[in-house]
């Protein structure tokens, strides 16, 4: 495949209805997740499964095998080494992916209108590819020599890198780029970072953060860090299909990548969203168990106390019914105590009993859950032109 000469003018049809309709639906599932209050406990455990759906996707996409559990190890094991010493590589590759995430979040968090710069660049690629040994590349430097991506062959060396960098950084600091809606320059910075291909190694991972650095500066990451390297690695075969048919097929048109990329930000921030509502309706589930067991005179007595503490012992997992008899409530207790507090529960609806093991009725919040509103906004959702322009 030839050598491509970046340059910034590729077209965006920003009048495309599809682009329009997709950019206002990610803006208004970003709103509504958003508005949705949930506990500190909460955000913190949203944060990590966020955080490890992204270094799962963007340490896959570059040939890592690590698994969705070994990673959940290795972040929550931050002196301890987690795989062995033949897959030492793997398994810095996802710590250091976790630490330049939380550098974005960190860094956006003290100064929210952080500029983009070419420093940020190099420090995010410095994280990134530290402590690993990748031929010729220098944590946090630019590369001297020429490089390829499979059969693409990123321009220049040298000289002619350092001023693609610094048109890139003045393209996206200036109008219109600058004025853009955050989501497509978000997009376009990635398109342009990952075609100019820097570094010695590590330039997707780079590209990938720095369009999570734009996103979440934007508020589109509207419940912690997340960003669209699952989707791009569930989707790699066209992905690189995508950045090449914008650099040698489309005739200088980016629309085609931005309609790909936006709909996967879109499928992102719902699967977000469901996790959000599922979290929320096992808090609201307690609230309502507890009014329930308000309702019957039974909160504070004994009854009350076995039956909520077993309530919280089930969660999200289900219970095998011969468990209940082991649980510390109810191991001096008679058998017919057991059948009148599940007999309270199933008759509240807050249990359900299915094959020999016991749930809880978790569905039930589902009819106080307004999912008409999330549609409701994205039907109603204003696009203000000026951002597509």
């Amino acid at each position: 495949m030839p050598q491509w000469d970046v340059r910034f003018d590729l077209k965006v049809d920003f009048s495309n209805q599809e682009l329009v309709r997709l950019a206002a639906e990610a803006h208004a599932f970003a709103s509504v997740i958003r508005e949705i209050p949930i506990p500190p406990y909460l955000q913190q455990r949203l944060d990590a499964v966020n955080i490890l759906r992204a270094v799962r996707g963007t340490t896959a996409i570059e040939g890592a095998n690590a698994s969705t559990e070994e990673i959940r190890e290795i972040m929550q094991s931050p002196s301890e080494k987690i795989l062995p010493p033949s897959r030492a590589r793997e398994e810095q590759e996802v710590r250091n992916a976790q630490d330049a995430m939380y550098y974005v979040a960190t860094i956006l968090k003290n100064d929210p209108l952080h500029p983009l710069t070419e420093s940020l660049i190099c420090e995010l690629h410095r994280q990134l590819t530290q402590g690993i040994d990748y031929e010729s590349n220098i944590p946090g430097s630019y590369r001297s020599h020429a490089v390829h991506a499979q059969e693409y062959r990123p321009p220049g060396t040298g000289e002619e890198v350092r001023d693609l960098m610094k048109r890139f950084v003045d393209w996206a600091n200036t109008p219109p780029a600058s004025n853009w809606d955050p989501i497509l320059r978000a997009l376009a910075a990635h398109f342009y970072l990952i075609s100019i291909h820097p570094f010695a190694d590590g330039n997707g991972r780079t590209s990938r953060a720095v369009e999570s650095f734009l996103l979440y500066q934007g508020k589109v990451n509207a419940r912690g860090f997340y960003s669209l390297a699952n989707f791009y690695y569930q989707n790699r075969t066209e992905y690189v299909q995508q950045l090449d048919h914008a650099r040698f097929t489309s005739g200088g048109n980016l629309t085609p990548f931005m309609l790909f990329a936006t709909r996967g930000l879109v499928e992102e921030l719902k699967h977000v969203h469901s996790d959000v509502i599922d979290e929320v309706k096992v808090i609201s589930f307690r609230d309502y168990a507890r009014e329930q067991f308000l309702t019957e005179g039974l909160l504070g007595t004994k009854a009350g106390v076995r039956g909520f503490e077993l309530l919280m012992r089930i969660d999200r997992e289900p219970l095998p019914l011969a468990e209940i008899y082991s649980l510390p409530q109810y191991k001096n207790v008679t058998m017919r105590t057991i059948q009148r507090d599940l007999k309270f529960l199933g008759e509240n609806n807050l249990i359900v009993i299915e094959n020999g093991e016991l749930r809880l009725n978790i569905d039930l919040m589902s009819q106080f859950t307004a999912i008409e509103e999330l549609e409701a906004a994205i039907d109603d959702a204003e696009v203000d032109d000026e951002l597509f322009e």
